[in-house]
Protein backbone atom coordinates (compact mmCIF):
# COMPACT_ATOMS: atom_id res chain seq x y z
CA UNK A 1 0.00 0.00 0.00
CA UNK A 2 2.78 2.63 0.64
CA UNK A 3 4.37 2.48 -2.55
CA UNK A 4 1.34 3.15 -4.64
CA UNK A 5 1.08 6.18 -2.25
CA UNK A 6 4.71 7.09 -2.92
CA UNK A 7 3.68 6.82 -6.49
CA UNK A 8 0.94 8.89 -6.31
CA UNK A 9 2.69 11.57 -4.39
CA UNK A 10 5.35 11.66 -7.60
CA UNK A 11 2.62 12.17 -9.99
CA UNK A 12 1.33 14.70 -8.17
CA UNK A 13 4.41 16.73 -7.75
CA UNK A 14 4.39 16.35 -11.58
CA UNK A 15 0.92 17.75 -11.41
CA UNK A 16 2.20 20.32 -9.10
CA UNK A 17 4.55 22.21 -11.36
CA UNK A 18 1.89 22.66 -13.88
CA UNK A 19 -0.43 24.31 -11.25
CA UNK A 20 -2.42 21.12 -10.70
CA UNK A 21 -2.19 21.03 -6.94
CA UNK A 22 -0.91 23.31 -4.12
CA UNK A 23 1.47 22.23 -1.94
CA UNK A 24 3.58 23.72 2.00
CA UNK A 25 5.51 22.01 4.43
CA UNK A 26 6.04 22.31 8.11
CA UNK A 27 9.63 21.67 9.86
CA UNK A 28 9.58 20.49 13.10
CA UNK A 29 11.71 18.80 16.07
CA UNK A 30 9.05 16.27 16.14
CA UNK A 31 6.79 16.26 13.36
CA UNK A 32 8.03 17.21 10.10
CA UNK A 33 5.84 17.10 6.32
CA UNK A 34 5.15 18.04 3.58
CA UNK A 35 1.83 18.71 1.70
CA UNK A 36 0.27 18.13 -1.23
CA UNK A 37 -3.83 19.82 -1.24
CA UNK A 38 -6.26 19.15 -4.04
CA UNK A 39 -9.77 21.34 -3.88
CA UNK A 40 -12.06 19.64 -4.68
CA UNK A 41 -16.21 20.11 -4.92
CA UNK A 42 -17.43 23.46 -5.27
CA UNK A 43 -16.87 24.83 -1.53
CA UNK A 44 -14.21 27.39 -1.11
CA UNK A 45 -11.71 27.51 1.17
CA UNK A 46 -11.75 30.52 2.93
CA UNK A 47 -10.03 32.74 5.47
CA UNK A 48 -11.00 31.72 8.96
CA UNK A 49 -8.70 34.55 10.55
CA UNK A 50 -11.46 36.34 12.50
CA UNK A 51 -13.35 33.70 13.21
CA UNK A 52 -13.32 33.14 17.71
CA UNK A 53 -11.50 30.05 18.71
CA UNK A 54 -15.60 28.45 19.87
CA UNK A 55 -16.59 29.15 16.88
CA UNK A 56 -14.55 27.83 15.01
CA UNK A 57 -14.59 24.73 16.31
CA UNK A 58 -18.26 24.55 16.11
CA UNK A 59 -18.34 25.90 12.17
CA UNK A 60 -15.63 23.24 11.30
CA UNK A 61 -17.75 20.45 13.58
CA UNK A 62 -21.08 21.26 11.94
CA UNK A 63 -19.61 21.89 7.83
CA UNK A 64 -17.55 18.77 8.17
CA UNK A 65 -19.72 17.49 5.80
CA UNK A 66 -19.28 19.92 3.07
CA UNK A 67 -15.78 18.81 1.72
CA UNK A 68 -13.53 20.91 0.05
CA UNK A 69 -10.33 19.80 0.40
CA UNK A 70 -8.43 16.00 -0.07
CA UNK A 71 -4.77 16.17 1.34
CA UNK A 72 -1.36 14.14 0.54
CA UNK A 73 1.15 13.98 3.14
CA UNK A 74 4.48 12.71 4.16
CA UNK A 75 5.41 13.31 7.44
CA UNK A 76 8.78 12.30 9.34
CA UNK A 77 9.34 12.23 13.18
CA UNK A 78 12.62 13.38 13.42
CA UNK A 79 12.96 12.98 17.45
CA UNK A 80 11.95 9.48 17.34
CA UNK A 81 14.33 8.04 14.38
CA UNK A 82 17.05 10.10 16.51
CA UNK A 83 16.10 8.04 19.21
CA UNK A 84 16.48 4.64 16.83
CA UNK A 85 19.35 5.40 15.97
CA UNK A 86 20.92 6.30 19.26
CA UNK A 87 20.08 3.32 20.33
CA UNK A 88 21.32 1.30 16.58
CA UNK A 89 24.31 3.44 17.12
CA UNK A 90 25.26 3.17 20.77
CA UNK A 91 23.91 0.37 21.90
CA UNK A 92 26.39 0.01 24.94
CA UNK A 93 25.88 3.79 26.18
CA UNK A 94 21.77 3.82 25.40
CA UNK A 95 21.31 0.70 28.06
CA UNK A 96 23.28 2.80 30.92
CA UNK A 97 20.02 3.62 32.83
CA UNK A 98 19.84 7.74 32.81
CA UNK A 99 20.71 7.11 29.42
CA UNK A 100 18.13 4.99 28.60
CA UNK A 101 15.53 7.51 30.56
CA UNK A 102 16.65 10.58 29.06
CA UNK A 103 16.23 9.03 25.59
CA UNK A 104 12.48 6.93 26.37
CA UNK A 105 11.37 10.25 28.09
CA UNK A 106 12.50 12.81 25.31
CA UNK A 107 10.66 10.41 22.47
CA UNK A 108 8.20 8.09 24.35
CA UNK A 109 4.61 8.82 22.58
CA UNK A 110 5.84 8.52 19.23
CA UNK A 111 5.30 4.81 17.71
CA UNK A 112 6.57 4.70 14.26
CA UNK A 113 9.48 6.58 12.50
CA UNK A 114 6.96 8.04 9.46
CA UNK A 115 3.66 8.11 8.03
CA UNK A 116 1.85 8.48 4.50
CA UNK A 117 -1.48 10.23 5.13
CA UNK A 118 -4.55 10.82 3.00
CA UNK A 119 -7.50 12.95 4.32
CA UNK A 120 -10.32 13.99 3.26
CA UNK A 121 -12.56 16.67 4.23
CA UNK A 122 -13.45 20.47 5.01
CA UNK A 123 -10.43 23.07 5.06
CA UNK A 124 -10.03 26.71 6.54
CA UNK A 125 -6.94 29.06 6.54
CA UNK A 126 -5.66 31.62 8.47
CA UNK A 127 -4.15 33.48 5.45
CA UNK A 128 -1.93 36.20 8.11
CA UNK A 129 -3.36 39.22 5.83
CA UNK A 130 -1.16 38.86 2.72
CA UNK A 131 0.91 35.09 3.28
CA UNK A 132 1.80 33.60 0.39
CA UNK A 133 3.41 30.55 2.75
CA UNK A 134 0.24 29.75 4.72
CA UNK A 135 2.16 26.44 5.84
CA UNK A 136 0.52 25.03 9.04
CA UNK A 137 -1.90 27.74 9.41
CA UNK A 138 -4.65 25.92 8.73
CA UNK A 139 -7.41 24.17 10.03
CA UNK A 140 -9.47 21.09 9.10
CA UNK A 141 -12.39 18.90 9.83
CA UNK A 142 -12.36 14.90 8.60
CA UNK A 143 -11.51 11.60 7.66
CA UNK A 144 -7.95 10.74 8.22
CA UNK A 145 -6.02 7.50 6.55
CA UNK A 146 -2.18 7.04 7.37
CA UNK A 147 0.09 3.85 6.68
CA UNK A 148 3.17 3.06 7.70
CA UNK A 149 5.79 -0.13 7.05
CA UNK A 150 7.54 0.26 10.38
CA UNK A 151 6.38 0.24 14.26
CA UNK A 152 8.59 1.46 16.82
CA UNK A 153 9.01 0.01 20.80
CA UNK A 154 11.65 1.22 23.15
CA UNK A 155 13.30 2.79 20.56
CA UNK A 156 13.62 -0.04 18.35
CA UNK A 157 12.49 -0.80 14.66
CA UNK A 158 9.57 -3.49 14.15
CA UNK A 159 9.06 -4.67 10.84
CA UNK A 160 4.49 -3.91 10.81
CA UNK A 161 3.10 -2.71 8.15
CA UNK A 162 -0.36 -0.85 9.88
CA UNK A 163 -3.14 1.66 9.16
CA UNK A 164 -4.66 3.65 10.81
CA UNK A 165 -8.42 5.36 10.65
CA UNK A 166 -9.49 9.15 12.00
CA UNK A 167 -12.32 11.47 12.46
CA UNK A 168 -10.18 14.76 13.53
CA UNK A 169 -10.43 18.31 13.85
CA UNK A 170 -7.14 19.92 13.82
CA UNK A 171 -5.24 23.18 13.35
CA UNK A 172 -2.79 26.04 13.60
CA UNK A 173 -3.44 29.29 13.82
CA UNK A 174 -0.47 31.62 14.01
CA UNK A 175 -1.55 34.71 14.26
CA UNK A 176 -0.20 38.10 16.28
CA UNK A 177 -0.20 38.50 19.07
CA UNK A 178 -0.64 34.45 19.67
CA UNK A 179 -0.39 30.73 18.18
CA UNK A 180 -2.67 28.09 18.88
CA UNK A 181 -2.57 24.37 17.94
CA UNK A 182 -5.17 21.60 18.58
CA UNK A 183 -6.08 18.48 17.54
CA UNK A 184 -9.22 16.22 18.49
CA UNK A 185 -9.86 12.74 17.52
CA UNK A 186 -11.27 9.30 17.66
CA UNK A 187 -10.40 6.44 15.79
CA UNK A 188 -8.82 3.20 15.57
CA UNK A 189 -4.93 1.38 14.44
CA UNK A 190 -4.85 -1.82 12.90
CA UNK A 191 -1.42 -3.55 12.84
CA UNK A 192 -0.48 -6.58 10.17
CA UNK A 193 1.97 -8.11 12.66
CA UNK A 194 0.24 -9.66 14.96
CA UNK A 195 2.42 -9.38 17.91
CA UNK A 196 1.26 -5.84 17.90
CA UNK A 197 -2.19 -5.29 19.49
CA UNK A 198 -4.74 -3.28 17.59
CA UNK A 199 -6.16 -0.30 18.92
CA UNK A 200 -9.52 1.88 19.59
CA UNK A 201 -8.40 5.52 21.01
CA UNK A 202 -9.72 9.35 21.67
CA UNK A 203 -7.82 12.34 22.19
CA UNK A 204 -7.50 15.67 22.70
CA UNK A 205 -4.97 18.09 22.38
CA UNK A 206 -4.96 22.41 22.77
CA UNK A 207 -1.72 24.77 22.96
CA UNK A 208 -1.81 28.42 23.40
CA UNK A 209 1.17 31.11 23.43
CA UNK A 210 0.32 34.21 23.58
CA UNK A 211 3.30 37.21 23.35
CA UNK A 212 1.41 39.55 24.75
CA UNK A 213 0.40 38.24 27.98
CA UNK A 214 3.05 37.48 31.06
CA UNK A 215 5.49 34.77 30.96
CA UNK A 216 4.62 33.21 33.36
CA UNK A 217 0.83 32.79 32.72
CA UNK A 218 -0.80 29.57 32.74
CA UNK A 219 -4.04 30.40 31.18
CA UNK A 220 -2.68 32.09 27.88
CA UNK A 221 0.53 30.05 27.91
CA UNK A 222 0.05 26.97 28.47
CA UNK A 223 -1.61 23.16 27.16
CA UNK A 224 -2.36 19.81 27.31
CA UNK A 225 -2.21 16.41 25.77
CA UNK A 226 -4.60 13.53 26.88
CA UNK A 227 -5.13 10.31 24.58
CA UNK A 228 -6.58 7.28 25.83
CA UNK A 229 -6.34 4.13 23.95
CA UNK A 230 -7.85 0.07 24.53
CA UNK A 231 -7.31 -3.21 22.48
CA UNK A 232 -9.52 -3.73 19.62
CA UNK A 233 -10.77 -7.37 20.89
CA UNK A 234 -10.92 -7.08 24.27
CA UNK A 235 -11.44 -3.66 25.16
CA UNK A 236 -9.07 -3.65 27.67
CA UNK A 237 -6.94 -0.23 29.00
CA UNK A 238 -4.05 -0.44 26.26
CA UNK A 239 -2.00 2.97 27.34
CA UNK A 240 -3.11 6.41 28.66
CA UNK A 241 -0.67 9.85 27.86
CA UNK A 242 -0.98 12.81 30.04
CA UNK A 243 0.87 16.03 29.36
CA UNK A 244 1.07 18.82 30.08
CA UNK A 245 3.02 22.13 28.57
CA UNK A 246 4.46 25.61 29.67
CA UNK A 247 5.05 27.91 27.35
CA UNK A 248 7.67 31.10 28.18
CA UNK A 249 7.06 33.30 24.98
CA UNK A 250 10.55 35.31 25.26
CA UNK A 251 10.92 37.52 22.38
CA UNK A 252 7.30 39.25 21.14
CA UNK A 253 9.74 40.73 18.06
CA UNK A 254 10.84 37.28 17.20
CA UNK A 255 8.27 35.28 18.22
CA UNK A 256 10.61 33.00 20.05
CA UNK A 257 9.08 30.93 22.49
CA UNK A 258 10.23 27.96 24.92
CA UNK A 259 8.37 25.26 25.96
CA UNK A 260 8.44 22.27 28.15
CA UNK A 261 6.36 18.86 28.60
CA UNK A 262 5.64 16.95 31.74
CA UNK A 263 3.57 14.34 31.76
CA UNK A 264 2.88 10.20 32.69
CA UNK A 265 2.86 7.19 29.98
CA UNK A 266 1.07 4.47 31.07
CA UNK A 267 1.62 1.49 28.81
CA UNK A 268 0.33 -1.89 29.34
CA UNK A 269 1.40 -5.12 28.63
CA UNK A 270 -1.55 -5.91 26.49
CA UNK A 271 -0.13 -3.43 23.68
CA UNK A 272 2.00 -6.43 22.93
CA UNK A 273 1.59 -10.33 21.53
CA UNK A 274 3.53 -13.08 21.14
CA UNK A 275 7.37 -12.38 20.82
CA UNK A 276 6.99 -8.89 21.53
CA UNK A 277 5.16 -9.52 24.66
CA UNK A 278 6.65 -8.75 28.29
CA UNK A 279 4.59 -10.65 30.34
CA UNK A 280 3.11 -8.73 33.59
CA UNK A 281 5.42 -5.58 32.25
CA UNK A 282 3.52 -2.39 32.53
CA UNK A 283 5.69 0.10 31.35
CA UNK A 284 5.34 3.67 33.53
CA UNK A 285 7.31 6.43 32.11
CA UNK A 286 7.56 10.33 32.93
CA UNK A 287 8.08 12.18 29.70
CA UNK A 288 9.94 15.57 29.63
CA UNK A 289 9.87 17.19 26.22
CA UNK A 290 11.57 20.67 25.11
CA UNK A 291 10.54 22.57 22.51
CA UNK A 292 11.67 25.96 20.64
CA UNK A 293 9.05 27.81 18.70
CA UNK A 294 10.37 31.20 16.58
Amino acid sequence: MIRPLLIGMALAWVLHADGGVSSDYELDLYYSNTSLFFQIGDEPVVDATEVSEPALYTNLFLDSWKSNTFIMEAALYPAAIAGVAYRNGYPEAYEHALNKRIVQALTTGFEEPYALSLFFGRMVVFNRGSQEHIGSNRAYAGYLLSVGDRSIKENRLIENVWFNVEAKLKGTRDIDPHLLDWSFRVGAKFNRNSDVADSIYVGARRSRIDFFKHIWSWIYNSGFDIMVAVTADRLELMQVKTLFEKQWPIDKEKKFSFGLELGYIYESSDAYRGALYDEGVTNHRIILRPNITF
